[in-house]
């Protein structure tokens, strides 16, 4: 007689998938290197680069938990906006995107961290953009970064080709998308 139960152990279940985006954001809330993403999702002008730290509190509060208007938040854990805004603010979406089963037991998921930034406030006092500030952060923060328990987190064409950054956005908003993967069971 076949153990059914052992077959089933035997495939990858992807079980992790639904907490990928809070994980992350977790982590950026936590990291101290990533304090300037923060600020300059939070604060529209120019000098936001250079306003204190915000408590975790004030980051919690950017993240939309399902209730309210959706423009009130810079932060969400899906794709596309299900409400139209022409605020000048700047939003960060977290999501997993694709998955690609490599063997039976595990695959590679594809997570697409999204930055749109309202066109009037992307340039920043400092001689940058918003938009390419966080980018590359997130960059730095995530890359090679094992993600509390989720799996390490890569931006690694040798291990898939779907890892890049592509320019987005309709006007008034700019925006990019980093793809980076995690090897999921």
């Amino acid at each position: 007689m076949v153990d059914m139960k052992a077959v089933k152990n035997a495939y990858a279940t992807y079980s992790v998938m639904p907490e990928l985006s809070y994980k992350i954001i977790e982590h950026l809330m936590t990291n101290p290197e990533a304090e300037i993403i923060w600020k300059l999702l939070k604060y529209n002008d120019a000098e936001a680069w250079s306003k204190p730290n915000l408590t975790k509190k004030e980051k919690a509060a950017m993240i939309y938990d399902g209730v309210g208007a959706q423009d009130d938040f810079n932060i969400f854990f899906d794709y596309f906006m299900d409400e139209s805004t022409n605020k000048e603010k700047s939003f960060l979406r977290i999501y997993p995107a694709q998955v690609f089963p490599t063997t039976r037991t595990y695959g590679i998921c594809c997570i697409n961290i999204e930055v749109f930034i309202h066109s009037q406030i992307n340039h920043l006092s400092n001689y940058t953009t918003r938009l390419d500030t966080i980018i590359q952060k997130i960059l730095e923060i995530l890359n090679g970064c094992d993600v509390n328990g989720v799996g390490v987190l890569y931006f690694d064409a040798s291990v898939t080709t779907y890892n890049r950054i592509i320019t987005a956005g309709e006007k008034p908003y700019k925006g990019k998308v980093i793809t980076m993967g995690v090897n999921l069971a």
